[in-house]
């Protein structure tokens, strides 16, 4: 009896040890290529430090335009700066201040030095002046008898950039300006704006469009914009259709699949302008260094790319907030490498196709690269590995790149390859996997 026993606990013991294939649940995915969805056209970045310091620049804003080259990204412009009275730097002597100068270069270096393309601007409050009332900290809201002398000081800075620095802006915002944690503006103030705002653009050349919404979360975005689309004689001035995906994680996918509804109803591409979970991790001291915090990114990623339809994420930030590396760039945190995924992986140019999961906690989402390698990648958000049956791709020499709390980057050359059109993939607990089929 007791040698039975003895048997039976070691046999325990090592299929514990060896047979992930025993003990891991088992999860299908199926792809279908006929299915499209959207086409990615970037994964870029915010570049907001002029808002938050004296500085258009910083060493992790430069590591990532080199490491990650993106094609669009988002640069605040202050207009209402600290210590310094109003009178020195209105109207003309606004595109005259040293930290106006240096954001103009910094686009100029983007654009020349980096490849970036598309830039959008945005404006998070403006001097106390141009408000109704001045004493609020927030939902304050600019006096209409003030919208031309914005205009003109935002029109100054367009046309000195592009004359002087050679950089167009593309799109314009104030920043969630549905929200009003600066400025607020109802939809109807906003036709307001944007009627006047539109037309000056317009007659001095400029090809600036406003971000359709920019709201500050997923919830009240097709509302918020479906109200601005009243007026039909705004339309020509407005651009993509853009959103912040904060406080959005616990939304139901549904809530994401309106949001790219609206912008195939309006032909507008669907943009998510600042790309996180929690607009106030930053109160959680090091939250940006935890593995948490990097797979909750992987998954609101994922959601925004795969439900929102998403063609243009602009992750909040690739500079010194809610950083995803070191200010001395020495330290790359779990979130870096979670943004590799998506810039490696799935940028530019991936035709997103259709995918289903047999699992919620197993999260999939395919695609096919302009040369035709095909792209999947899973998210295994339970803390016990999965085996995974994948059917829709077919490939002899499949690669595999890896992240996990206990390694950041591990990628397998030719590690599977498909047998009839399926092959079976073995996910560690909580990590994101993303495989390229390479033939």
């Amino acid at each position: 009896m007791k040698t039975n026993q003895l048997t039976i606990q070691i046999l325990i013991l090592f299929l514990f040890i060896s047979g992930t294939e025993v003990f891991s649940q088992k999860a299908t995915v199926q792809i279908f290529p006929e299915v499209k969805r959207q086409i990615i056209s970037s994964i870029g970045g915010n570049y907001c430090q002029a808002n938050y310091s004296d500085h258009a620049a910083d060493a992790i804003g430069n590591e990532t335009l080199r490491e990650f080259r993106p094609t669009h990204i988002r640069v605040a412009l202050p207009m209402r700066f600290r210590g310094k009275a109003f009178e020195e730097y209105r109207g003309a002597s606004f595109t005259k201040q040293p930290l106006v100068i240096e954001v103009m270069e910094e686009l100029k270096h983007m654009k020349t030095d980096c490849g970036v393309r598309n830039f959008t601007i945005s404006v998070w409050d403006l001097p106390d002046d141009f408000m109704a009332d001045p004493a609020k900290k927030a939902q304050r809201i600019i006096k209409p008898e003030a919208y031309d002398e914005v205009i003109q000081m935002l029109a100054d800075f367009f046309q000195k950039a592009k004359s002087e620095y050679g950089v167009e802006v593309d799109q314009f915002s104030f920043n969630e300006s549905d929200g009003g944690y600066q400025i607020i503006f109802s939809p109807e103030a906003t036709i307001a704006f944007v009627k006047k705002a539109g037309k000056k653009f317009e007659e001095l050349g400029l090809k600036t469009k406003f971000l359709l919404a920019d709201t500050a979360q997923t919830m009240g975005t097709v509302e918020f914009a479906t109200r601005i689309m009243a007026d039909p004689s705004i339309w020509k001035y407005l651009g993509p259709l853009s959103f912040h995906c904060w406080w959005s994680e616990k939304m139901p996918d549904n809530e994401f699949e309106r949001v790219a509804a609206f912008g195939k109803a309006w032909n507008k591409e669907v943009w998510c302008s600042e790309l996180g979970f929690d607009a106030m991790s930053w109160k959680v001291k090091d939250m940006n260094k935890s593995w948490d915090y990097a797979l909750r990114f992987a998954k609101i990623s994922h959601r925004m790319m795969k439900y929102a339809e998403v063609e243009v994420s602009l992750y909040w930030t690739w500079q010194y907030n809610y950083e995803i590396m070191s200010a001395d760039i020495q330290q790359k945190y779990p979130s870096y490498y979670i943004t590799r995924h998506q810039v490696d992986f799935l940028n530019t140019g991936t035709q997103i196709v259709h995918s289903i999961s047999s699992d919620p906690e197993i999260l999939a989402i395919s695609g096919i690269h302009p040369d035709g390698k095909r792209v999947l990648q899973l998210i295994n958000m339970k803390k016990t590995p999965v085996s995974v049956d994948v059917s829709g791709f077919n490939s002899q020499k499949i690669d595999v790149t890896s992240t996990t709390q206990t390694n950041n980057w591990e990628t397998l050359k030719n590690a599977s390859k498909t047998k009839n059109g399926k092959v079976k993939f073995q996910l560690k607990p909580e990590s994101v996997n993303t495989y390229i089929y390479n033939d």
